[in-house]
C-alpha cells in the first residue's frame, strides 16, 4: 500500500522529494501518480491524486494541489544521495545543494536511497 495520505505521506513525500531533486521528471511523477492509482482500491484514493496526473504547473504549486506539505522523513544526507541519482541519471542539476562527486559519494554512503527510488519508480530503467 502506498503512503499517500496526509497522515502518513512518506512515499508521496520521497516521490515530491525526487521531483524537486531533479531524479525525475514532471512526466515521471505522473507515472507513478498513475502507478499508485492502478495498485489502490478506488475509494482508497484521495482526489488530489487525480489532479496529479494532470498538474502540468510549476513545481512550487505541487503543494497547493495536494493540499499539505507531504514529509519524505528524509535526512539531509539522503536529501543529497537525491541528487546522486540525477548525476547517475546524466542530469544538470539547476541549484544543486551539494556537488556532483559529494552527491555521488552520498548516494554510495546511502544505497537504500537508489533501492527506494527503483522500488519506487519501476519504469524509470536509466540507473
Amino acid at each position: 500500500m502506498w503512503k499517500i495520505y496526509k497522515e502518513n505521506s512518506s512515499d508521496l513525500g520521497f516521490a515530491i522529494g525526487c521531483l524537486f531533486s531533479q531524479a525525475i521528471n514532471l512526466i515521471e511523477l505522473r507515472q507513478w501518480v498513475e502507478l499508485c492509482i492502478t495498485d489502490l482500491n478506488q475509494d482508497e484514493i484521495p482526489l488530489y491524486m487525480f489532479d496529479l496526473v494532470d498538474f502540468e504547473d510549476s513545481l512550487y504549486k505541487v503543494h497547493l494541489i495536494i493540499g499539505f506539505v507531504p514529509s519524505s522523513g528524509l535526512s539531509k544526507s539522503e536529501e543529497t544521495a537525491l541528487e546522486g541519482i540525477s548525476y547517475l541519471r546524466g542530469i544538470d542539476i539547476f541549484n544543486p545543494i551539494a556537488t556532483k562527486e559529494t552527491a555521488l559519494n552520498t548516494l554510495k554512503q546511502n544505497l537504500h536511497i537508489l533501492e527506494k527510488f527503483k522500488r519506487t519508480f519501476p519504469f524509470v530503467q536509466a540507473i
